[in-house]
């Protein structure tokens, strides 16, 4: 069997309503920990801010990069430079090719002006809010999205949650087959908050959110 790229994000995303983030926490926190091993340290963060969203002339038009530098929240002040491209004959947002940098220590503009000298052309900013919950062999996430790239006003509010195959067990060695069914054990488990395989978006936030330019 072929192996994925260890680079390679597989993730599925499903628009919802903003109640059914009361039920997600309560049904993905109570499932239990001998039969969905997970790092109790790391199990639970919150992450709030910003997502900058960048075009770059040599892309093609789906692929991108991201700046990210959370406002605040659980993860240490994690920020990346993200470049997420597709691989040739890609149909959908759900397996993608992910190079990440980490930048904490950076200072924001000096990221926003390397990216401009480097080509990447601000397309648009994004605020969201992430209730992350990680297992072993999967993280679940509700958040909410809204535009701000003219200005903290919230426009076009969404709600979505996803469901990411570890990136660990992916640069280890996973077939499409075995990422797959990963993602259907999830979707199972998720029925009662609305989560199917039916409700799967083929589009990703870059697509839903880009401007024309």
């Amino acid at each position: 069997m072929t192996m994925m790229d260890p680079n390679t994000e597989f993730e599925c995303k499903y628009r919802v309503d903003s109640h059914v983030m009361v039920d997600f926490k309560a049904l993905v926190e109570n499932l239990p920990a001998d039969k969905y091993p997970r790092d109790p340290a790391k199990f639970f963060l919150y992450v709030e801010g910003p997502d900058y969203y960048y075009s770059h002339p040599s892309f093609d038009e789906r692929s991108f990069g991201r700046y990210r530098r959370p406002s605040f929240g659980l993860d240490g002040g994690r920020a990346e430079w993200t470049v997420k491209r597709f691989p040739d004959g890609a149909k959908n947002g759900i397996q993608r090719l992910e190079m990440n940098w980490r930048v904490d220590s950076t200072p924001e503009e000096d990221v926003k002006r390397g990216a401009e000298v480097m080509g990447f052309v601000l397309n648009f900013a994004i605020k969201k809010s992430c209730q992350i919950y990680k297992f072993d062999d999967a993280t679940l996430v509700f958040y909410t999205v809204y535009d701000i790239t003219n200005g903290t006003a919230a426009q076009k509010v969404d709600h979505f949650v996803e469901i990411e195959v570890s990136e660990k067990m992916i640069s280890k060695g996973l077939t499409e087959k075995e990422a797959w069914a990963i993602i259907e054990k999830y979707e199972k488990i998720l029925a009662p908050v609305g989560i199917s395989a039916k409700k799967r978006l083929r589009s990703q936030l870059w697509d839903m959110y880009k401007r024309s330019k």
